[in-house]
């Protein structure tokens, strides 16, 4: 799992970072996944056909987990078809994340993280036969071109695409309609309101990140190596940065939450996640105005 994670983009600082995020950063602009935008609703209003008529769904499942999953998928070039063993593999592999964990989940992410890389290997070898107008096929012809990307971060940077891609987008979409609900707002929801969604109850409440030197910030001192815990889910309601940081307000302009990080570490996803929210929430609402 570690000798994976190694040349990952959330492990890495500059310059092996700053090479790594160039490549795929471009692919992530607000302008490049705008195109996505008529798939997006699409898929929104078929997983509605799905459960519409039944009167009754849970949303997790059934509509906040296939969007994101079905949309970095074909970002990617990865076949749709292949969603579930990705999120089962995705599931185990995040589990390292947690605060607390057992030899069990250490010994589910390595097997998760051997077979998703022997997956991407295989598919990186299929697509180096039949290239695509699609990332992997991007990072494929990038490392054909010399530009300093070997195989091992490659298949890295395509499972770290697909996991981050979606996991916290999923819980996004969740917090969104559950606060959507509790404002009692339906109608008019735009992307003020997706923000602010993100703010009051980001996907992500901490981070943790390490000391790169020693140092004193606000009094507290800091050495080398130490892993410093950042409290996002604190910072956004900072009532020395939003007044009455409690209350729904989409109104902000701006709106300088830190759900999606700071520095160059900044969520490479960004954009495609505010364009998921920004066209799934309002149809959700508008197909099903009595949730």
């Amino acid at each position: 799992f570690y000798a994976f994670e190694q040349h990952s983009l959330l492990e890495l600082e500059p310059p092996v970072h700053t090479r790594l995020r160039s490549l795929v950063n471009r692919s992530f602009l607000s302008r490049q996944v705008e195109r996505l935008r008529p798939m997006i609703a699409d898929l929104a209003n078929g997983l509605i056909d799905r459960f519409e008529d039944k009167g009754e769904a849970d949303l997790l499942p059934d509509f906040a987990t296939p969007i994101p999953v079905i949309v970095i998928c074909e970002l990617l070039g990865v076949p749709p078809d292949m969603a579930q063993q990705l999120l089962a593999w995705s599931h185990d592999m995040v589990a390292m994340y947690q605060a607390r964990r057992d030899r069990a989940i250490e010994d589910a992410a390595v097997k998760a993280t051997v077979e998703f890389s022997a997956f991407m290997r295989g598919y990186v070898s299929e697509r180096r036969k039949n290239p695509g107008n699609d990332l992997l096929s991007e990072l494929i012809r990038a490392e054909e071109q010399g530009q300093k990307l070997s195989e091992d971060e490659l298949v890295t940077t395509a499972v770290l695409l697909l996991n981050a891609g979606h996991e916290a987008t999923v819980h996004a979409i969740g917090n969104g309609i559950k606060t959507l609900l509790e404002q009692d707002i339906r109608l008019g929801i735009g992307e003020g309101h997706v923000e602010e969604t993100l703010r009051i109850d980001a996907p992500l409440h901490l981070f943790t990140r390490y000391a790169l030197e020693d140092l004193e910030f606000a009094g507290i001192r800091f050495r080398k190596g130490e892993v410093v815990g950042l409290m996002l889910g604190a910072a956004n309601r900072d009532p020395e940065r939003f007044p009455e940081p409690d209350r729904f307000d989409p109104s902000h302009e701006p709106n300088p939450h830190v759900s999606f990080g700071a520095g160059i570490h900044f969520c490479i996803g960004a954009p495609l996640a505010r364009l998921e929210m920004q066209v799934a929430l309002p149809i959700l609402f508008q197909r099903l105005p009595k949730l």
